[in-house]
């Protein structure tokens, strides 16, 4: 996508604050050409995936690693299985347009939107970095099968959330290697995958 950033150049410290970026990891192969584990990350129409990404508007003093926040929000919308449920679906088998949007947007901007503006309880989101997982495989983020077919082969659905989930959190691992708080959530087919994730 020409409006994504390549995970292996965008380190966090390189992104403005309460602003956000959109990350396209892209697929990734080992030095034989073969695919590497869970490295397909793509939508299930096989068009690209990206998660977006906006440092803290209240950054921490002192700034390090270990002082870090980390909120991760995974997208829900359902699920299939079959030819009739992946057809009645197949709008959700692609990249969600709406968070096109919400590149460059800020937490403040994005209002009722999102968590990363609010505060519940004695949590205050504007301290940490938000992660937003969009949903585009219709697998509850889990699947591992690059050629599903419900039809005879006609129609191949890429049911690869797994490799999405994985390398979204390998950017964020990188990034993060010591947070002091993780905070993840997630709604629907979203929730589905928070027991793995933890």
């Amino acid at each position: 996508d020409s409006d994504a950033l390549p995970p292996e150049s965008t380190k966090i410290s390189s992104l403005a604050p309460n602003q956000f970026y959109k990350i396209c990891p892209g697929q990734h192969t080992l030095s034989n050409g073969t695919h590497a584990p869970l490295g397909q990350p793509r939508c299930g129409d096989g068009t690209n995936y990206s998660f977006l990404v906006s440092r803290p508007e209240k950054q921490q003093q002192p700034s390090s690693p270990s002082k870090e926040k980390i909120f991760i929000e995974f997208s829900g919308g359902g699920a299939c299985w079959d030819d009739l449920t992946c057809k009645l679906q197949s709008s959700w088998l692609t990249f969600p347009s709406w968070f096109n949007s919400v590149v460059g947007s800020s937490c403040s901007e994005l209002g009722e939107m999102l968590l990363c503006a609010k505060t519940l309880g004695d949590t205050d989101f504007s301290e940490y970095t938000t992660v937003l997982i969009p949903y585009c495989t219709q697998d509850v983020h889990l699947g591992d099968e690059p050629n599903a077919s419900y039809d005879g082969g006609s129609n191949i659905i890429q049911h690869v959330g797994a490799h999405n989930m994985y390398r979204t959190l390998k950017w964020v691992f990188d990034n993060f290697p010591d947070p002091s708080h993780i905070f993840l959530t997630g709604c629907s087919a979203g929730g589905t995958p928070l027991p793995v994730v933890y």
